[in-house]
């Protein structure tokens, strides 16, 4: 049977918000004059230079850490029955390319947070990039812990540029198994008479020996199970449709493209996921209004290159 991974929550009579971590500054006592600020200003002159390079670096001896956050029991929710399958699954995948996997199974908030944290203070220059698999309930722009939800950007915060410098101009790629809404994905058919098809033509740019100024939040790919406002749908016995098609497609290619100098092109591969999800998977539930459903998988990318993965030895 499918399940969802939707949280039902109870709505309060108080209206509780986010509160930002920021201090307001106080402007009379933060005055500074012109002469004061150019000084200081001129010591950190940044310029934007243009650049040629269109694919990521991948000659690094390791492909990196992957972190999967598996959330079989939440507080005051359903348990998530099927999970269990999913991050063996997602597991043994990620191993076949060389990530350094480590698997953390109901973690608090809190300890969410601090590994995520003591991850982001790593040496990851010798990487090609970082994956983080969370596996877990939902509700729109939150995810679960085990005793809370919390903003999905919590994720990605500690390995902004700012927060972690071996990792900038490198992919950081998330993936989120859980519900993003109450709204059900219901299916639609079309009459296709012409094949279409597209090429991708990558050409490869030596790196030049220069400064690059580039923003906070880019090299960040975030793939959802599913779309923003809907549920997203796990059997309880084969695990759930996008992380069991994500093995899929990944296995697939570490034992093909990504054994291959060039390598195998990630939005290629994630392209092939949301095919695989859309067309092959229709919800068979005990609940009839849960029947009949599809869902829809969708990622959020600030990826400013080609990322091509390829099967390396793990770290010893």
């Amino acid at each position: 049977m499918d399940e969802s991974d939707f949280s039902v929550f109870k709505k309060s009579s108080k209206k509780k918000h986010d509160k930002a971590d920021a201090t307001t500054c106080n402007n009379t006592t933060a005055a500074h004059t012109a002469d004061d600020l150019i000084p200081e200003f001129e010591k950190n002159v940044i310029v934007s230079i243009p650049t040629d390079e269109d694919e990521y670096r991948v000659d690094n001896p390791h492909i990196g850490i992957a972190l999967i956050f598996n959330h079989k029991e939440v507080k005051g929710e359903k348990q998530r029955a099927g999970t269990e399958k999913d991050r063996d699954d997602m597991q043994a995948t990620l191993l076949k390319f060389g990530f350094d996997v480590r698997v953390y199974n109901d973690l608090t908030f809190a300890e969410v947070t601090e590994t995520l944290k003591a991850t982001s203070k790593e040496d990851h220059s010798q990487n090609d990039c970082l994956v983080v698999v969370v596996m877990s309930h939902g509700l729109e722009g939150k995810v679960y812990a085990r005793d809370m939800a919390y903003p999905v950007e919590r994720l990605w915060n500690p390995f902004l540029g700012q927060n972690c410098k071996s990792l900038i101009d490198k992919p950081k790629l998330f993936f989120i198994q859980a519900c993003r809404g109450e709204n059900l994905e219901k299916p639609v058919t079309y009459t296709r008479f012409a094949p279409m098809s597209r090429a991708l033509d990558a050409t490869p740019a030596k790196p030049q020996p220069v400064t690059y100024a580039i923003p906070n939040t880019a090299d960040i790919l975030v793939m959802y199970s599913t779309f923003e406002k809907y549920y997203s749908f796990r059997n309880v016995e084969n695990g759930s449709w996008f992380i069991q098609t994500f093995c899929e497609v990944f296995n697939h290619a570490a034992a093909t493209t990504a054994l291959s100098e060039k390598g195998a092109e990630l939005l290629r591969l994630l392209t092939a996921i949301n095919r695989l999800v859309a067309y092959d998977y229709q919800s068979n539930a005990k609940v009839e209004a849960l029947n009949q459903m599809k869902e829809m998988p969708n990622f959020m990318s600030t990826l400013t290159k080609i990322f091509y993965l390829h099967v390396k030895k793990p770290k010893e």
